[in-house]
């Protein structure tokens, strides 16, 4: 996996630039895969597994309902017997951990991503993230 300063600063949790050239194409590389899996057909089951495979940093079978969203992908650590329903979206600019046979709901949104309290930091452009890890045998309830 390709590297820069600003992708280690983000996985790291620390204030960095989005728009590093490395981390814009691998956000597009995310969003070129879920648009193939978000416009699957409902059998292609074997393709959407292999598009997973490819997407996530790890991924031992289960279900995402499309639509599904996230900002890379490589982030996200699945445990097994997972299902996601539909609307799921996973911001994962830090490391985002679910345990073993975890289920999420309608519309469950999880997001490591944050911005700078103070104003000046945020406008100018940085931001930062905080790694979330969801234990096992969790339910998380719909989002809307």
């Amino acid at each position: 996996m390709a590297t820069s300063e600003e992708k280690r600063k983000m996985i790291a949790g620390e204030l960095y630039d989005a728009g590093d050239e490395l981390l814009r194409s691998e956000r597009l590389r995310a969003r070129q895969l879920l648009h193939q899996y978000n416009h699957s057909a409902p059998q292609a089951r074997e393709q959407r597994r292999q598009w997973l495979t490819q997407l996530l940093g790890r991924y031992q079978g289960g279900t995402i309902e499309p639509s599904f969203r996230c900002d890379y992908g490589y982030n996200i650590y699945l445990g097994k017997i997972f299902y996601a329903n539909f609307d799921c979206v996973v911001l994962d600019v830090c490391e985002v951990h679910i345990g073993d046979n975890c289920m999420l709901a309608p519309g469950v949104h999880i997001y490591t991503a944050t911005h700078p309290l103070d104003a000046v930091t945020r406008v100018g452009g940085a931001e930062f993230g905080k790694p979330v890890t969801i234990g096992n045998n969790v339910w998380i309830g719909g989002g809307r």
